[in-house]
């Protein structure tokens, strides 16, 4: 016969419970695990933006402003970061040309004026590829780079007078040594003509001659300046 269970009783082993004072539970959770979001990438910086910065420090004006206009367009619709950087070649980009603008207007108000033959009528900065046989000029001092020389009218003091301009033959650099000669020796032979009563021994020559970089751009040009030892002239070497 079966045995009953005494009243109040259960079948089961009654689970056991905490021992005094113990707060805990004597179920114990399974541990819950929190996954985290994936993690998104952060945006790359737009190599245009950069391109555009680089240039406009350099000077490349029509790239940087190109490179920078590109890249503000493609951060419009792709997650690019850069935008500071863009705007920054671009400003920079506005501060060249303004630069440049303030020098060609420098540059204008400042140089010499000519009358329709091409004689100069009022004193300024001409280049030194521009300057022409009956020029005028000051301020001759031996340099590797001259730019340019101020040039005045012949009736004004000045300290030398162009007059010769030619171009030496040859396509390869032939020396610096060579080049000179060359130069010396087709200025000696233009002098009679240009100032045929002048003695040229009495001059001191002044050559304009292509460096090594100027020849390989093509610059072949020779100016030919008479120099008076004795100092400033007034009048032109022609008469």
């Amino acid at each position: 016969m079966a045995q009953l269970d005494p009243p109040g009783q259960s079948a089961l082993a009654p689970y056991p419970s905490a021992p005094p004072g113990d707060e805990r539970s004597p179920y114990q959770p399974y541990p819950h695990y929190q996954h985290d979001p994936p993690v998104t990438p952060a945006p790359g910086v737009n190599g245009f933006a950069v391109a555009s910065l680089v240039l406009g420090v350099i000077g490349g004006v029509l790239l940087s402003v190109i490179f920078g206009v590109v890249a503000l367009v493609q951060m419009r619709t792709r997650p690019y970061r850069g935008k500071g950087l863009a705007i920054a070649g671009l400003v920079l980009s506005g501060v060249w040309a303004l630069g440049l603008a303030v020098l060609i207007v420098v540059a204008i108000a400042s140089g010499a004026e000519r009358d329709p033959s091409g004689e100069v009528t009022d004193g300024g900065s001409v280049s030194a590829r521009q300057l022409r046989p009956g020029d005028c000029v000051n301020d001759l001092e031996e340099s590797n780079n001259v730019l340019s020389l101020p040039a005045v009218p012949c009736a004004q003091p000045h300290e030398g007078e162009v007059f010769a301009a030619f171009a030496l033959s040859g396509r390869e650099w032939p020396g610096e040594g060579h080049v000179l000669e060359k130069a010396d020796q087709g200025c000696q032979d233009r002098f009679e003509s240009y100032a045929p009563r002048a003695d040229f021994d009495s001059f001191e020559l002044f050559v304009l001659y292509p460096t090594q970089r100027a020849w390989t751009r093509g610059d072949h040009d020779v100016t030919c300046i008479a120099i008076d030892p004795a100092g400033k002239s007034i009048g032109s070497l022609r008469g």
